[in-house]
């Protein structure tokens, strides 16, 4: 069989096992034919040779767990990350107010007050200083916890009356009305009334492919767009099937779902380029908003510990009915009480009916305790974690912990060292898609400016090999696909990108800035810089 591509005069690293190297490799079709090592004889004939003049190989990048719709809308929002103070977040705000008609929404995204002089969530009372004629809403970066002016709670219906489907998701002024700060479900009052910036469905259509573009010149070959309606992060299968049909879909997907699939589909169901994924469930909140679920007090807020969206009860038959539906089960789970009730569910269904290969996914994973990883030991889990939280988080995590929980926060070096698979991803819009940004966090444990020094608890410093194999290896084994792709191997999918440096050969502090120069899927080149 003749070759269609031969790639020579490269440094390709398979991640098979560390150290593996080839020099060429040859493709057919989709699939990778032949590979060569260093000195060997390459006989294949080829219709085109690329030279890849020494660069460095690597598998396709995937993430496995981003909002692709959610990121996409945000594009259309007031962009407020990196604001320093609310006063800067609040002049943003103002001028999109300025422009838009009256009645109509102004919309702020990833606002982080973590980062402000004043690390203190706003209010309505100051949203309204902005506008009382346009309704208002903003949204932190971590996308569990917004802020509405009073417009916007007025024609939402939420009063001194409502009651929300999670206890403590609402805060309440002294006077007993809300304050216009909601956390996790209780922002879908406002959700389901806010006009769609992206109205049609080929406007969703046409927005997410220029996205896509854009990831792959990140060396993005895969991703896990997943749903969280609550969070405003809806994603529609049909606008992936759409594209791929058109030609517009240059990379892999395995799409998910907070939402139980009709017509007795289950997870793996699709092909190659597109498959339905996980049944997803939101344990509870985000570390940054307090929203995670801890069994003690945070340390810096001493009346708060969190919000549970689902009693134990719940959790265990949600999992129950997706276990018996033969769906995959991913639980995002960040505060220990968080992963407490979801290990208890996934302990429910799987000890009295353990099932052959059963991939349970665990998302974040970012506050542990010694019972807890004993626990995950006895389960079949795969754990999805998202190593660009430890650089944004790196400031203010010990303070919400104390030093003894924090010792057990983001702990990747420990936990691969117990034998767990960890995955790669940037959770986008909350963080970005870059893989090279999360490579570099948790390898360093410092923010992107180096703080800091040394590291946050730099004994859970993870190796470049490790972090890499997050996003390719390890991420293909998270969908049962570890014998078609997440490798560079003869009769894989021919998914590769090509660097600027190598990785292997550059110190931790500087592997955020290595570029990536090519991405080929299927032995298509879909992105050349």
């Amino acid at each position: 069989m003749k070759a269609e591509k031969l790639f020579k005069n490269g440094k390709i690293y398979t991640m098979e096992k560390e150290g593996d190297v080839y020099a060429a490799l040859a493709t057919y079709g989709d699939k990778i034919l032949k590979m060569w090592k260093e000195g060997e004889e390459i006989t294949e004939e080829a219709e085109e040779v690329i030279d890849l003049q020494g660069k460095t190989v690597l598998p396709g990048f995937i993430d496995c767990h981003m909002h692709l719709l959610s990121y996409t809308q945000s594009l259309q929002s007031v962009n407020l990350r990196g604001c320093k103070s609310w006063e800067e977040c609040k002049e943003k705000l103002i001028e999109r107010a300025k422009v838009t008609p009256e009645g109509e929404w102004v919309r702020g995204a990833a606002f982080n007050h973590e980062d402000w002089v004043v690390p203190e969530l706003p209010d309505r009372h100051d949203l309204d200083e902005i506008s009382t004629v346009h309704p208002i809403m903003i949204g932190r970066y971590c996308m569990h916890v917004s802020v509405v002016n009073s417009m916007a709670l007025q024609l939402a219906g939420i009063d001194r009356n409502f009651v929300p489907e999670a206890e403590n998701s609402v805060e309440y002024d002294e006077n007993g009305e809300p304050s216009g700060i909601l956390w996790e479900d209780a922002i879908s009052p406002v959700l389901n009334i806010i006009p769609d910036k992206l109205a049609t469905f080929e406007a969703k259509k046409d927005a997410i492919a220029e996205v896509i573009k854009d990831m792959n010149t990140y060396g993005l070959t895969g991703g896990h767009p997943i749903q969280g309606k609550f969070c405003d992060a809806k994603e529609y299968l049909d606008i992936y099937q759409d594209l791929e049909k058109e030609g517009r879909l240059p990379i892999r997907l395995y799409v998910s779902f907070d939402e139980y699939p009709v017509f007795g589909m289950k997870s793996g169901f699709g092909n190659e380029k597109l498959k339905y994924g996980f049944y997803k469930i939101y344990s509870d909140g985000s570390l940054g908003s307090r929203a995670a679920a801890l069994f003690e007090p945070y340390s810096d807020a001493p009346d708060a510990c969190g919000v549970c969206n689902y009693s134990q009860e719940e959790m265990n038959a949600m999992c129950q009915k997706a276990y018996d539906m033969d769906l995959q089960i991913a639980i995002h789970a960040i505060g220990d009480k968080g992963l407490d009730i979801a290990l208890k569910a996934l302990e429910n269904c799987y000890f009295k009916n353990p099932k052959p290969d059963c991939r349970f996914r665990l998302i974040h994973v970012m506050c542990t305790n010694e019972d807890l990883i004993a626990r995950m030991k006895k389960l079949p889990v795969i754990l999805d974690i998202q190593p660009k939280f430890v650089s944004s988080n790196v400031k203010w995590s010990e303070e919400r912990l104390g030093p003894e929980r924090a010792e057990y926060s983001y702990p990747w070096r420990r936990l691969i060292d117990e034998g767990f698979t960890l995955t790669g991803s940037s959770d986008s819009p909350v963080e970005p898609y870059n893989p090279f940004l999360g490579i570099y966090a948790v390898t360093t444990r410092q923010d992107l400016e180096g703080y800091p020094e040394g590291g946050y608890y730099p004994q859970q410093r993870v190796t470049t090999y490790e972090a890499i194999e997050m996003y390719t290896k390890n991420a293909a084994i998270s969908t049962f696909e570890e014998d078609l792709k997440g490798t560079i191997k003869e009769g894989k999918l021919a998914d590769f990108i090509v660097l600027d440096k190598d990785p292997f050969e550059t110190e931790a502090k500087k592997l955020k800035d290595i570029l990536v120069e090519q991405t080929w899927l299927g032995g298509d080149q879909v992105f050349k810089r």
